[in-house]
């Protein structure tokens, strides 16, 4: 009679080893290692659960006809063949997650593969030696001592694993840490309850749930694939660093950064944003594989280099990972990268040059931890140093930007941070109008460091809030002090983050600031940086609209440099529009840059705007602008950004 309840466990673990091969196919995970070694995993249950319900249904008719007894041995033959492979595969699969097949050696993989060589042997002399098994004169399956090699085999793999485990437990996300769990102890019930039940079959049951758990964790990949390009993201490079690090990796690392992706943003918003992104990664996938690519912030790739599981896993698996290397250096795929990112993209209706930075480093020789990495990724590169390949020495600007972290944290709890103003003066008679607040940071180290450097630098620590905060309340203060009102200024400009603006109960915080002073709003013009994405403008203008509301002004700073648009200029309201210097020094060099000043005067006129220039160093500029009648000027002719009691002193002198 054919057992049914054998059939029915097969059954089951063949339906679940086929659906789940079915579903790895169709979200297209089989392209890395260890994607590789999970689909010979379930292809093994599939062929031995097959080969056991054929067994079961050929025993209960092979003394009618001898010709299923021979059916019988093959597939007994063909599941234990097939089987004996599944210990080791468990193995490579966990050396693979854990990465740390890269670092076996020639020697140590041949060391490793000899209990699975001696099982091979064992199961393929079986037929003439039947130290496996055998069938006696009435056709049953009779078990040998030699089976108990296979065992022991499977056992030495299945410990080797756990030990590989352990070893690196620290490195796995606790995602990954439970997957192995449920991995191992599934195996190992099944097994066990086999052993000592031999009526009970349900070692291939609990290697089927095993790997049921392994596709809802570790084979999905959720939150560590960007979905539509396939590449890796920020999460997934943070938890592949802790794996290299445990196994002190060698990397090479190439971080490419799309320096003008903000202007993208700003002019075209984020669909076109992501298409680009989806672009780029397509391109790079045609340089190296996409498990070696990481999409960690937009407009920003991370690729990892000579790490090749394949490489390693080739050495116990003849060819098969044959195609998971590249054969392109470094060198060769950063040239690559350089010379398609000299060409334009085309997205959609439109051609977009990408400006690049693109950085060479190694770990542990010039980046020593995941921390250093992650600090590259933020960091701030100079502008003398963006456009370029950087590598090395040029690498100290790392360094740099530790240091001015350091710094930064230091002036805001040593008070270190000053603000300084820059007086504003009327066209018309050249009397004070004025002045902006502008920010310094004095450090015991470092010496005076400036805004362009430390500001950014602020925003990436997420400390821009509380460093604005600080620059408000020193304004109200001054304000208090009654300057302003005794020399008649009409206000003190103060710098916004864009960033900040988009915060919920951004304006609640500075209305509450500035009454909490009992400063009348419009004593206070905020400046704004025009830099926000297309789909960013309504929230910016409910929020400027809130401020005006309870009495603030506000300025457009830096208009005709890349952080302006016309869209900006005629959909936010601003009082001021401030000229960048740049555009008034170009007027003094070319009839074009002239003409570029004449015009954009003009239409800010026609708006009804007032208008500031930025830069005015000497009287000729003065008599040029003079003759465009602007409203204000402001430059180191007047005066250089100075500290509060200098800047009392000057307005007085003026008087």
């Amino acid at each position: 009679m054919v057992n049914e309840f054998h059939v029915g466990l097969n059954a089951a673990a063949l339906l679940l080893a086929l659906t789940l091969l079915i579903f790895t196919f169709i979200r297209k995970r089989t392209d890395r290692a260890q994607n590789v070694v999970f689909l010979l995993m379930l292809t093994a249950i599939l062929i031995n659960s097959s080969t056991e319900i054929i067994s079961e249904f050929v025993f209960a008719y092979q003394k009618a006809n001898p010709g299923f007894l021979v059916v019988r041995q093959i597939t007994t033959f063909l599941y234990f063949f097939v089987h004996s492979m599944l210990a080791l595969f468990f193995a490579l699969y966990v050396g693979c997650v854990t990465r740390v097949i890269t670092k076996i050696s020639d020697r140590r993989s041949f060391v490793y593969s000899i209990p699975f060589i001696v099982s091979e042997i064992f199961v393929i002399t079986n037929p003439f030696l039947h130290l496996v098994y055998y069938f006696d004169e009435d056709g049953r399956f009779t078990r040998n001592w030699g089976e108990a090699v296979i065992y022991i085999a499977a056992a030495i793999y299945m410990v080797l694993g756990l030990v590989v485990m352990l070893h690196l437990w620290e490195g796995l996300t606790i995602r990954k840490r439970w997957s192995l769990i449920y991995f191992f102890g599934m195996v190992i019930v099944g097994l066990v309850i086999q052993l000592l039940y031999k009526d009970i079959k349900s070692e291939l049951y609990g290697e089927a749930l095993a790997m049921l758990g392994v596709v809802m964790t570790i084979e999905t990949e959720d939150g560590l694939v960007e979905p539509v390009t396939g590449i890796y993201n920020r999460t997934a490079l943070h938890a592949d660093l802790q794996n290299y690090r445990r196994l002190t990796s060698e990397l090479e690392l190439i971080f490419v950064r799309i320096t003008n992706m903000d202007n993208i943003l700003r002019n075209s918003g984020t669909k076109d944003i992501n298409r680009l992104t989806d672009e780029v990664s397509e391109y790079l996938k045609t340089l190296i594989h996409r498990y070696y690519i990481y999409n960690v912030d937009p407009g920003q790739f991370v690729i990892i280099k000579n790490i090749d599981v394949g490489d390693k896993g080739r050495k116990i698996m003849g060819r098969l990972f044959k195609n998971f290397e590249t054969s392109l250096t470094t060198d060769e795929i950063i040239a690559g990268i350089r010379e398609r990112f000299n060409e334009e993209w085309q997205i959609g209706k439109y051609s977009i040059k990408l400006d690049t930075t693109i950085i060479k480093a190694e770990f542990p020789d010039n980046l020593s931890s995941s921390d250093e990495i992650f600090f590259l990724i933020n960091s701030f590169v100079p502008s003398n140093l963006q456009g370029k390949v950087l590598s090395g020495r040029d690498l100290d600007f790392l360094m740099r930007r530790t240091a001015v972290e350091q710094a930064v944290n230091r002036g805001l709890m040593e008070k270190g941070f000053e603000v300084y103003y820059q007086p504003t003066y009327n066209l018309s008679d050249l009397k004070l109008h004025g002045a902006e607040a502008l920010l310094r940071l004095h450090d015991k180290e470092l010496g005076n460091v400036f805004p362009d450097e430390f500001i950014p630098v602020v925003e990436q620590m997420g400390l821009i809030d509380e460093v604005d905060d600080y620059v408000l309340r020193c304004v109200c203060e001054f304000i208090n002090t009654g300057v302003i009102q005794k020399y008649n200024m009409a206000s003190i400009n103060v710098n916004l983050s864009v960033l900040q603006c988009m915060r919920n109960g951004f304006v609640e915080r500075i209305t509450d600031i500035v009454k909490g002073y009992g400063v009348p709003a419009e004593y206070i013009t905020f400046e704004i940086t025009e830099s926000v994405g297309a789909d960013d403008y309504d929230k910016l203008m409910k929020v400027m609209e809130r401020l005006r509301e309870a009495g603030f002004r506000f300025a457009m700073d830096d208009y005709g440099t890349g952080y302006s648009n016309m869209r900006s200029v005629f959909s936010l309201n601003y009082d001021f529009i401030k000229i960048d210097k740049s555009i008034l020094w170009g007027a003094e060099e070319s009839e074009l840059g002239r003409i570029i000043l004449e015009n954009s005067v003009k239409m800010i006129k026609e708006m009804n705007k007032r208008i500031v220039v930025e830069g005015v160093e000497t009287e000729e500029q003065i008599n040029m602008l003079r003759t465009l009648e602007v409203d204000f000027l402001q430059g180191f002719y007047f005066s250089k950004p100075v500290p509060k009691n200098e800047f009392v002193r000057l307005v007085e002198a003026a008087r």
